[in-house]
């Protein structure tokens, strides 16, 4: 049995990405491994302050997309995509 609870499967996309807190100026360099239609695998540097929720734009495809951090294992973040 899988102890799986992700709604949709992801899909590995190596893609670079910029995190955007809120009212912030600075964009924080971020890599995202993996992407579903509810939620991703985000990498920052360990030294990086990330912000519990904040809008992700991806390179691959330019979209915005806000987020809640879900878990945070080092450097990894599992983040949902929010409203």
């Amino acid at each position: 049995m899988s102890d799986e609870r992700r709604l949709s499967g992801r899909v590995e996309c190596f893609s670079a990405g910029h995190i955007i807190g809120d009212g912030a100026v600075d964009r924080i360099r971020c890599l995202v491994w993996n992407m579903s239609d509810t939620g991703a695998l985000v990498e920052v540097g360990a030294e990086e302050a990330v912000p519990q929720r904040f809008d992700l734009v991806t390179a691959t495809d330019q979209m915005t997309r806000r987020c809640e951090v879900i878990r945070r294992t080092g450097a990894r973040l599992g983040v949902a995509f929010v409203g």
